[in-house]
């Protein structure tokens, strides 16, 4: 192992997630845990640290509302349906396939599904899945599935709740990841480095913490760390940065702490960086819901049987990446853009978490608690039921 410090730099890109190298420098980026999107938080101030070491760090504009975001992708997304995208009753004859689209974005989450569709469980429905384009963020996915793009798509919860409350009605299909009751099995650990001798969240106190995106998952996630630890987030300055450019930052000084993503969470701790605290873990001691398989509720209602179907499949590639994780991890490398031996040692998340109320509640919590939601959204209400 190169010194600490040292292997960041020399991973290269050919290390790194190919689709997330440019998107994470926009403030969108994704990892194991799911989906980093802006979201309709509002009146937060928030730093962007600009990854070329001649430009100092700028201040970020106001996160858009992800109602407004939702809107304007869905109005330009050309020849979308209005109402549930492809006409599930068009298949070319008895015993034909029905074809059906599916949106998220390369993650080893999202993976799973892939590997369902490999073994058959979507033909085993009667369905054909086609994968739309990885999109950069999740709110791109959820205005894809609100405009008719998508039958199903992949979001972290809190997106969807943060859709939800903007107005949007959408319903939640088939659990997609969740964390583990586990300290020691964090996808979203906040990093720090080991010289700083920070023993806890509340250390972040006056010294600057990134996160991907402003308003999303990783905020929600550092914020109630701090609060968890007896601190006030108020008092951390928390700065946006892209996740490649997170480790490097630390190394250097410019930041004091990260919010990781797999695979970078893996990799600092391998470049002998630390865990301060597992953030999933601070949110509930209990499995809980990250992320989830949504649809427009309007589309499900419509035809049921189909969403119905598509639920099985989903749920039945869920149980078999947990009793497979080895076929799992094989795949991630081509649909996730990562380096096979990466894969190899990332950690993942757990599948085996249900949809239901308890575990959709640690999250709602949250996110009200951090700010990111004003109010907790009817949860039974969210939970799709044939």
């Amino acid at each position: 192992m190169l010194p600490r410090g040292r292997r960041s730099q020399s991973l290269g890109t050919a290390h790194l997630p190919r689709a997330t190298l440019s998107s994470t420098r926009a403030g969108r980026a994704r990892s194991g845990c799911g989906l980093w999107g802006v979201s309709g938080r509002q009146n937060t101030a928030f730093t962007t640290l600009a990854t070329e070491e001649d430009v100092t760090s700028t201040r970020l504009r106001r996160p858009v509302a992800l109602a407004s975001i939702a809107l304007v992708a869905a109005a330009t997304l050309a020849g979308c349906a209005a109402d549930g995208g492809t006409n599930p009753d068009s298949t070319a004859g008895p015993g034909a396939l029905t074809a059906i689209k599916i949106g998220s974005i390369p993650v080893t989450d999202a993976a799973v599904v892939v590997l369902g569709d490999k073994q058959g469980f979507f033909k085993d429905e009667g369905l054909t899945v086609e994968f739309g384009n990885p999109a950069a963020g999740g709110s791109s996915v959820v205005a894809a599935v609100i405009a008719g793009e998508y039958e199903v798509g992949y979001s972290a919860t809190l997106s969807v709740f943060q859709a939800v409350a903007g107005g949007n009605d959408l319903t939640m299909i088939a659990p997609a990841s969740g964390s583990f009751d586990d300290p020691a099995k964090g996808t979203n650990d906040l990093i720090t480095s080991p010289d700083l001798g920070l023993k806890s969240a509340k250390d972040l106190e006056g010294k600057q913490v990134a996160v991907n995106a402003a308003g999303g998952f990783a905020e929600m996630l550092g914020k109630n760390a701090v609060i968890q630890a007896g601190g006030d987030p108020a008092k951390v300055q928390w700065v946006q940065l892209g996740f490649p450019d997170q480790l490097p930052a630390l190394q250097s000084g410019r930041i004091q702490g990260f919010v990781a993503g797999e695979p970078f969470g893996t990799l600092a701790r391998e470049d002998g960086e630390v865990t301060l605290t597992n953030t999933l873990y601070d949110v509930s001691p209990k499995e809980w819901l990250l992320g989830t398989w949504f649809a427009s509720r309007a589309a499900a209602e419509k035809n049921p049987q189909l969403f119905e179907k598509i639920q099985r499949a989903i749920n039945n590639s869920l149980k078999y990446s947990v009793e497979h994780e080895d076929q799992l991890r094989k795949i991630i490398p081509d649909f996730a853009g990562i380096d096979p031996k990466i894969a190899d040692s990332i950690r993942l998340s757990n599948y085996a978490t249900p949809l239901t109320l308890d575990t959709l509640q640690p999250m709602a919590t949250a996110a009200v608690r951090t700010g990111l939601l004003a109010k907790e959204p009817d949860l039974p209400s969210l939970i799709w039921k044939p």
